[in-house]
């Protein structure tokens, strides 16, 4: 029960005044006799009225510490720990006392003890009993009471703490007494200075710590920092949308500190010790509080918040920015600024790295020298990594901060304590970028690509612009071209580049572009997504261009999108395709973020990339690609893939440079013999391919390390093996020419021959530097740099100004003196070391170490000496570092020879990759034959798969032939592949699997073949077939080679014959290319049975009707197959014999019906006696008669149509 609050009678107020002076006069007394200040305002354990007297001891006093705190304890609800409470050592001005206080009664009671503390909301008194737990609450009117706290760690002010007393009597005084004594508080607040100087002899009297009193908490840091966390999180919410408001209206505002603790000499905080503290007792507790403040998390990683202020969850957030207030980035440490707060729970998720907490964010660790391996780990995972290196050394750091103030400057540190070394943002590694030997584990290209869609002209369909990257080689390719709804050309570029990363603009990209590209692309491809407001548009791509490739000052550049003179022929030749140039803008805006633009754009590497390369080459679209199983098997493995098969390079070049020919075939005839001749050479001669052997093996990815050395990011240890191998190349490919000369074919001879001669080059560059034995740095020969022979000429003389000096310490003293060095850094340098115990040292020499036979001491008179040694030095560094960039630049200007000489070699290799590939096929292995002509034709006699042919040794060749003598078009259901196979490795200029091969070389290999959707863009099987079979038609020419598999199968079967007869009649009357049509409609037989340019073939098998056994024979043979063997398939995949007896009846009945209907149709009718298609071949003819049809330009078309109806007619008539 709360006692009442009365008012005090005028003449108790008078006695109340008389004790008031007693205080003041025992507070003017002297300091007791040991001369130590008193922290605290002790009551005595007796009535106030009774005489004063000194303080009790500091025993005393530390024991009341102690209970104090056990009370305080226990009062959980109302405050924190004492590690929170900020002590104070200040008494309490009395002479402030007022007569209109309110007077606190308590009731009564024996043994207590009095606690009068600040509320932090409520401004409230609280009495605590030791026996009786009773509290009471009082309000009291002072004006002076803090009404609010800006931290958890902000203190509250004790007033007063009264300990037990045996006198009940005058409990009811000292209350009242102590309620006047709340109103008030000591007006100036003293230094932390002050107070330590003051104090200092009270450095013996700790505060006891509280662990000892409450109960054991958790040792897990998280544990702690969650619930840090949840109890500032309200406050940290309020503080970020603070901070967000006072930007938008632009306030200026003063530099925000890091909340500290403040030295308020009056208060305590709530909960905490109630009892004045000394000055040592302040430090204490105020290096607890602090620790326990480094530990809260920043307010800005509670409620997280990306750059713009949106929180997570809320539209438009963007979860690779974080929000941080420009208050707190401006007090943050240069080690703060790099926050590894969601990269350590990144590590931590993903690998179960240890997460600790460290100034306030989290943190997980990995050695240095193991950088490589974790960043490897973290980018397979599909993260970016980003590297920061230590730019200098703390005497670099001195250096730099010294030269700044002479210079006038302002200093990055001033106001701090100690220097901060500078660091720099190496580099940021992504999949698609990656430049370092250490992390490219693929010889072949990884590849980044930038996309841009334009789908501005519906009925033009999309258009695209490309920027391919391989930053490996430094290597850009731009492209652009309109693509069909098929987006053929897309897809034919995505299966050759093999990309790592895809860049693109966050809606820029349809839906149907999507889905092909996540449908084509490998799973660990990386997407990075651009918004709208990243990247460079067209104008600003331009700008940037001509800033970076700066021409002549006085050239004059026509408008804003016109291109300086510096800018590179290859992006001067895509200038006018907006797609592209944005294309390459989001590159160079993305390759800036990660800080490697310079490197990559001062290469000068640019082409124009055509995926397709129609008139040149033998084309293969993706769709080939990818139906023939060039690089990728249907599972998505390598595995019996044609690249797999011939790619027999050594070199890591060669085998880039493999894979590009095997994109594209060859298809002139002149350039098919060249290197089918050189093929032949290099299997004649087994001499010659060891000698190359020899040379190719060992050798470094020339081609990469020659980029690496551009960018000035090699290793010395590299760069010295890149001199050795091409030392050893230009050799061996002397050698090499010289074995040449007898070859019958001149192609490798004159390849050879193409070869530059390095030996110049690498003297130039040899003569410039010597190799240091001791640190393996690039040192100029003498006088090559003028700027190191200046810094070691100052050296040398320092050097020896130090032992002239040792000499003279060695006369003056009579001792024999040495110099000792630390053995790593620059740190320790020219101590002067002694024996142990030897005499005559002089006074102001200092020891610095020693070992039992030596000491070392640092001499006063010295160190100005060697600090400038010290400094010439950490400047010969930096001159060996300039004279190394130097060198690499010196090598970097013979880029081209370089790169022609690896060139020539990796040409080389894929020849060599060519004749074994062909050697390994077996028997039979022929040459082909090529020859000219206006339409192609094929004749393969016991053709092999080169891939199935080497895993089963009964495998069964067949003869194929198509065009020349016999028809363009062949109906069949095998053997597609198989000829593809054929052509491809034939027009690649090697030996093919067959007895023998002739052909007319191929300009384009088209395929229709699989069953899939798209649902995206409303187009259903059917739908896919169709769109795939306009391509053919449109693309295909006398010179192509044609596959259609199963076409209409996807619609009802009247519709699905319909379309299939039209589309072959098409191919084989007016399109005239060569072409495997598959099907299972039997009608398509009988009805083009009259056409001479399709012939009817089949697979051979053998029937066993009564076991209902079906043998294939594999045997391609003339003919039409007596049936489709469902049934017997069926019977062979294990469908139940019952089932598959009812399906045999069904479907004789079928046949027996549909035949019987059509030839009743033909009796009642003259004119369903001709098949369709031949009415249709009437009809053609008509219109040509009446000139509504014209007859094709090609003089081969020509030919074939004419002659092909005429065939025709004759035999239907006949019939």
């Amino acid at each position: 029960m709360a006692p009442q609050t009365q008012k005090t009678p005028a003449k108790q107020r008078s006695n109340e005044n008389m004790k008031q002076k007693s205080l003041f006069s025992w507070l003017g007394k002297s300091a007791p006799s040991e001369g130590k200040a008193t922290s605290h305002v002790n009551v005595p354990n007796r009535s106030i009225s009774q005489a004063t007297r000194t303080p009790e001891s500091k025993a005393s006093s530390a024991k009341m510490i102690l209970a104090s705190s056990a009370v305080t304890s226990s009062r959980s609800s109302h405050g924190s720990s004492i590690h929170e409470t900020p002590p104070t050592s200040d008494p309490i001005d009395v002479d402030m006392l007022s007569e209109d206080e309110e007077e606190v009664e308590p009731k009564p009671t024996r043994k207590r003890k009095v606690i009068i503390d600040d509320s932090e909301d409520e401004e409230e008194t609280k009495i605590a009993a030791t026996k009786k737990v009773a509290k009471s609450t009082y309000r009291t009117s002072s004006p002076d009471i803090n009404k609010s706290s800006s931290s958890r760690s902000r203190a509250k002010k004790p007033r007063i703490c009264v300990m037990p007393s045996d006198d009940e009597d005058g409990d009811e005084e000292l209350s009242s007494f102590s309620s006047r004594l709340l109103k008030y508080k000591k007006s100036p607040i003293k230094s932390r200075k002050s107070q330590s100087s003051s104090v200092a002899d009270d450095d013996d009297f700790i505060v006891p710590s509280d662990e000892d009193e409450v109960p054991e908490r958790s040792s897990s840091r998280a544990s702690a920092r969650s619930v840090t966390s949840r109890r500032s999180s309200k406050s940290a919410s309020s503080e970020v949308d603070t901070e967000l408001e006072d930007e938008e209206d632009g306030s200026k505002k003063t530099k925000a500190k890091r909340p500290q603790l403040k030295n308020n000499t009056g208060g305590s905080s709530a909960g905490g010790s109630n009892l004045f503290l000394t000055a040592a007792e302040q430090r204490a507790q105020e290096k607890k509080t602090e620790k326990k403040s480094a530990e809260d998390p920043f307010s800005f990683l509670v409620d997280v918040r990306d750059k713009d202020g949106v929180k997570p969850g809320e539209p438009g957030y963007d979860p690779r920015t974080l929000y941080i207030p420009k208050k707190a980035w401006a007090d943050f440490t240069p080690f703060e600024k790099q926050l590894y707060e969601d990269d350590a729970r990144v590590g931590h998720t993903e690998f179960d790295l240890k997460l600790t907490q460290r100034v306030k964010m989290s943190m997980v660790g990995v050695p240095e020298m193991s950088f490589n391996f974790w960043a490897a780990k973290f980018l397979g995972k599909g993260y970016k990594v980003g590297r920061v290196d230590q730019a200098e050394t703390a005497l670099g750091a001195e250096m730099r901060m010294a030269a700044d103030k002479t210079k006038g400057k302002p200093s990055a540190d001033k106001g701090k304590e100690k220097i901060h070394i500078r660091r720099e943002l190496n580099k940021v590694y992504t999949n698609g970028t990656l430049v370092d030997e250490d992390l490219l584990t693929d010889e072949q290209a990884g590849h980044c690509i930038s996309i841009r869609e334009d789908t501005s002209d519906v009925k033009k369909g999309s258009s695209f612009g490309l920027c391919v990257l391989d930053s490996a080689t430094s290597q850009f390719d731009l492209s652009a071209f309109d693509d069909d709804v098929c987006m053929t050309k897309l897809e034919t570029m995505m299966r050759q580049l093999r990309p790592e990363e895809v860049i693109f603009t966050k809606g820029n990209l349809s839906v149907p572009t999507s889905r092909l590209l996540k449908a084509i692309l490998p799973a660990a491809c990386l997407w990075t997504s651009l918004r709208d407001v990243e990247g460079f548009p067209y104008d600003q791509t331009i700008k940037e261009l001509n800033n970076m490739f700066a021409g002549d000052e006085d050239e004059d550049v026509d408008g804003e999108e016109a291109l300086n003179s510096a800018v590179p022929e290859g992006i001067k030749d895509m200038a006018g395709c907006r797609d592209a140039i944005e294309a390459l803008g989001a590159t160079l805006w993305y390759l800036r973020q990660l800080n490697i633009d310079k490197d990559l754009f001062s290469m000068k590497n640019f082409n124009v990339y055509d995926p397709l390369k129609k008139g040149q080459n033998l084309v293969l679209d993706g769709q080939t690609l990818a139906h023939i199983e060039v690089f990728v098997n249907d599972e998505g493995t390598d595995e019996g893939t044609l690249h797999k098969l011939l790619g027999r390079c050594i070199t890591p070049f060669g085998k880039r440079l493999f894979r590009i020919w095997l994109c594209v075939p060859l298809r002139n005839v002149t350039d098919i013999n060249a290197r089918l001749d050189a093929v032949e050479a290099l299997m004649d001669h087994e001499t010659f391919e060891e000698t190359f052997t020899d040379l190719a093996k060992g050798l470094p990815d020339l081609e990469r390390i020659v980029s690496r050395i551009h960018a000035k990011n090699c290793k010395i240890k590299d760069f010295m093996k890149v001199l050795a191998a091409f030392r050893k190349l230009n050799m061996g490919l002397g050698k090499l020419t010289d074995s040449s000369e007898t070859f019958e074919s001149k192609t490798i001879t004159s390849l050879l021959r193409s070869a530059p001669d390095l030996t110049p080059h690498i003297k130039n560059v040899e003569s410039r530097f010597i190799v240091d034995k001791d640190t393996d740095n690039l040192l100029p020969v003498e006088g090559k740099d003028d700027v190191y022979d200046e810094v070691m000429a100052e050296i040398t003389e320092l050097e020896e100004t130090l032992d002239s000096q040792l000499r003279k310490f060695e006369k003056k003293l009579g001792i024999t003196l040495t110099w000792w060095h630390s053995a790593q850094g620059n740190k320790e340098i020219y101590l002067v070391q002694t024996k142990v115990g030897q005499k005559n040292i002089p006074d102001d020499w200092t020891k610095s170490g020693g070992t039992k036979a030596a000491a070392r001491w640092l001499v006063p008179s010295l160190q100005s000496t060697i600090r400038k040694l010290k400094e010439a030095r950490e400047n010969r560094n930096t001159a060996i570092k300039e004279f190394k960039n130097r060198l690499y630049a010196e090598f970097d200007a013979d880029r081209g020879v370089w790169l022609r000489a690896v060139r020539v070699l990796a040409e080389l290799d894929c020849l060599f990759s060519l004749a074994k590939s062909s050697r390994a096929l077996g028997e039979p292995l022929c040459r082909p034959e090529f020859v000219e002509g206006d339409a192609a034709w094929i004749d393969f006699k016991e053709l092999r798969h080169p891939a199935l042919s080497g895993l089963r040794e009964d495998f069964i060749p067949n003869d194929v032939r198509l065009g020349g003598e016999m028809s363009r078009v062949a109906l069949l259901t095998v053997a597609m592949r198989m000829t593809a196979t054929g052509v491809i490795m034939a027009q690649l200029g090697m030996f093919v699997p067959a007895k023998s091969a002739r052909l007319c070389p191929v300009d384009t290999i088209l395929t229709r073949m699989g069953a899939y959707d798209n649902m995206f863009s409303n187009a259903s099987t059917f739908k896919v077939e169709l769109d795939e079979c306009c391509k053919i038609l449109r693309d295909a020419t006398p010179k192509s080679f044609v596959i259609l598999d199963e076409l209409g199968r996807g619609t009802s079967t009247y519709d699905g014959m319909a379309i299939a007869g039209a589309v072959l009649h098409q191919l084989a009357t007016h399109t005239l290319p060569l072409a495997f049509f598959a099907t299972h409609y039997g009608t398509l037989t009988s009805d083009f049975a009259y056409h001479p340019n399709v012939r009817n073939m089949h697979m051979a098998t053998l029937l066993d009707d009564e076991k209902c056994e079906l043998v294939f024979l594999y045997k391609l043979v003339e003919g039409i197959a007596e049936s489709s063997f469902g049934t017997h398939v069926a019977s062979l995949a294990g469908v139940p014999t019952e089932v598959v007896k009812r399906a045999e009846v069904v479907s004789e009945d079928f046949a027996k019906k549909f035949k019987a209907r059509l030839e009743g149709k033909q009796k009642a009718s003259a004119s369903l006696r001709l098949p369709h298609v031949v009415q249709a071949d009437f009809v053609y003819l008509l219109n040509l008669a009446s000139g509504k049809e014209r007859i094709p330009d090609d003089a081969f078309m020509q030919r074939q149509l004419l002659k092909g109806l005429k065939d025709s007619v004759s035999r239907c008539v006949s019939s």
